[in-house]
Parts: structure tokens; sequence; C-alpha cells
């Protein structure tokens, strides 16, 4: 049955993708440990929002994951100070040299994370296309933001 085996395959991965960053960030304090712990939470809730489309079940908790990104976006660059580079950071010091690029990358993700909050649980079209520009928007500033030291991170 190809739709278990897939189902299996999600559930494996995610399972993968939840455990690297939290074992990555054994070591990380301060500032570095929020920022990484907030990552953290906006991974799962896009694992979470990903895993609900693709199933197309429980659609109306995508609101709740969408809300509390586009919460955590306006502190992103809070949680990057100058300096604060200290391992077991994934940050590239590009961020501070692009300053003004990482605080409009925020505030897309903020924007985007608001439009797929306000769609309704019954309209799976629009929350798979809304859902993708939000990680095209976590993908935008990974890309150009943050090593790619990890396996398995999104």
């Amino acid at each position: 049955m190809p739709g278990i085996s897939q189902k299996i395959i999600a559930a494996t991965l995610a399972i993968f993708v939840l455990a690297v960053p939290a074992h990555s960030h054994d070591h990380a304090t301060g500032v570095v440990k929020e920022r990484m712990d907030m990552m953290e939470d906006m991974a799962k809730r896009m694992t979470g929002m990903r895993a609900r489309i693709d199933s197309k079940t429980g659609l109306p908790a995508i609101k709740e994951d969408a809300g509390s990104i586009a919460s955590h976006a306006p502190h992103l660059v809070h949680l990057f100070p100058p300096g604060s580079t200290q391992k077991p950071t994934d940050a590239k010091s590009a961020i501070w040299h692009n300053w003004p690029d990482f605080e409009r990358k925020a505030a897309v993700l903020e924007t985007e994370s608001k439009k797929l909050m306000n769609i309704g649980a019954d309209d799976l079209t629009a929350l798979s296309a809304q859902f993708r520009a939000v990680s095209a928007a976590c993908s935008g500033c990974h890309e150009k933001y943050r090593t790619k030291s990890r396996k398995g991170d999104m």
C-alpha cells in the first residue's frame, strides 16, 4: 500500500529532522540557545503543517502553527545581536554584513505566516500554496544566512 509506506517514510524523516537540531545545540547558551530553540519550534511547526497538508487531515491546526511562526518572526532579528557567533551556531557572518536584507527576510516570514494563518481550513489548495510561500521564506533566509553543516534540517 503506497499510502502507508509514504506515511512511514514521512514520519521517520520528521523524527530525524526534529532529533538533529535538539542534539546539535546541547551546548548552546544565551541568545544563541534562545534562537536555536525558536528555530527548532518553527521547524517542528513546519513539519507538522506539511504532514497535515499531505494527509489532508487536521487542517484547522495549521492556523495555530502559522500563528506561532508569525509571532516568532518579529523577534528573530533581536536574537541575532552582533557578535553572537559562538558555537554551535549555524549563523553565517553574512547576517551582520547584510542586516537590512536579514530584517526584510524576517518581515517576509511574518507576513507570509500571517497570510497562512488567515486561510480557512476548508481551502486545501490555498493552504498548500501559502504553506509553500512560508517554506520559501524560511529557505530564502537559510540559504543565505545559515551554514549547511547539519543533515536533515529544513
